[in-house]
């Protein structure tokens, strides 16, 4: 897969070396010329010096054949033209940071496929450790609506020996993924639940608190 990141900052940094471990192809833009020169020293991947909003400089950086890009920049005017130009460009699959929690419907409307707002996703962390125990808030998603959140099943869960089919999941909640003993098991129907199952779920706010109460079962 080969993926554009805008934005060689802290978390461009970090994202660009996990993808590349996945062995995806990567090409960075960062604005900042000193910064750029360090990435390109730091990363095995293309690195642009300039800046998202300039359509030439998303072309030089393979935005035409780009499955996807990601804009995490500290600047919601930066990804917000980033975001922009890359749809124009015809790039499936384009993801945001969003700094201002208010402008996450703003970036959603331009068409980003996800608008993630850093502020929001680090509350709703911080929230589901502190209150709740073996559940934890991954993220949120367009501007809080959505949730990303993984539970661990409980011994006293009532979902223990149960499949997914057999439970009353709402529609607006999906069990994306499940992880038992270190291996990660693709939910389907008749997947059963065992004891410390870590579950990830997506889907609206309250339906997925709602099913990941009932898998955690305390």
């Amino acid at each position: 897969m080969f993926i554009v990141i805008v934005g060689g900052g802290r978390t461009g940094h970090l994202l660009a070396t996990r993808l590349l471990k996945r062995d995806h192809q990567i090409s960075i833009i960062e604005s900042d010329q000193e910064r750029a020169e360090e990435l390109a020293v730091e990363l095995d991947c293309l690195v642009i010096n300039g800046t998202g909003g300039n359509i030439d400089v998303l072309k030089d950086a393979g935005g035409e054949e780009a499955d996807a890009l990601v804009a995490v920049t500290g600047s919601d005017e930066a990804n917000f033209m980033a975001v922009k130009l890359a749809k124009e460009l015809g790039i499936d699959r384009v993801v945001t940071r969003v700094n201002e929690d208010k402008l996450a419907g703003a970036f959603e409307d331009l068409g980003a496929d996800v608008a993630i707002s850093f502020v929001d996703a680090a509350v709703t962390l911080y929230e589901r450790a502190v209150t709740s125990s073996e559940m934890y808030g991954l993220m949120s998603l367009q501007g809080g609506g959505q949730d990303v959140v993984e539970v661990t099943v409980d011994k006293s869960s009532e979902v223990v020996d149960e499949s997914i089919a057999e439970l009353k999941i709402p529609d607006l909640c999906t069990v994306a993924m499940i992880s038992r003993g270190g291996d990660l098991i693709p939910p389907r129907g008749d997947t059963v639940f065992k004891e410390n199952d870590r579950v990830v779920l997506v889907g609206d706010s309250s339906a997925v608190m709602k099913v990941a109460k009932m898998i955690r079962g305390k």
